[in-house]
């Protein structure tokens, strides 16, 4: 029980705190309100030029911003016609090697191709080559066959 009364005396202490702080407060809150009243009148005269001005400057700006607004057309205009000539480019230019790698492709086709008729002409002459002269041995031992035994 004596842990209860001592947080029941803490927060009574901290709640008699914050009414006296309360209490001190609120008359530099009045101070506060007060200042801001009075800064907002002497600033009232300002912030009415400030907005003349800004209507004046307004009416100034609106020539050159049209003058911007066609000026900004004309770029974009012309940056659309260069940016669809070089996609033009672009697309002949992909062609082009397109076609080019195909030839290059056929070519390179044709010569392995080639090769492999090469070798495979080279491999038949082999084969050619070991049956002839497997039938050549066949054919001594045939003819030694009956008196080497």
């Amino acid at each position: 029980m004596g842990f209860m009364d001592k947080v029941k005396e803490w927060m009574g202490t901290a709640k008699e705190g914050a009414a006296d702080l309360a209490d001190k407060a609120e008359p530099m809150l009045d101070k506060a309100k007060d200042f801001a009243s009075d800064a907002m009148e002497k600033a009232e005269p300002m912030v009415q030029k400030a907005k003349e001005s800004a209507g004046d400057l307004a009416k100034k700006a609106e020539p050159m911003a049209k003058k911007a607004k066609e000026s900004a057309s004309e770029v974009i205009d012309s940056v659309g016609e260069k940016v669809s000539e070089l996609g033009d480019k672009s697309r002949q230019a992909a062609a082009s090697a397109a076609e080019k790698t195909g030839d290059v492709a056929a070519g390179a086709a044709e010569k392995v191709a080639d090769a492999a008729d090469s070798v495979s002409d080279k491999a038949e002459d082999a084969a050619a080559e070991a049956t002839d002269a497997a039938d050549q041995a066949a054919e001594e031992i045939k003819g030694d066959g009956g008196g080497a035994v």
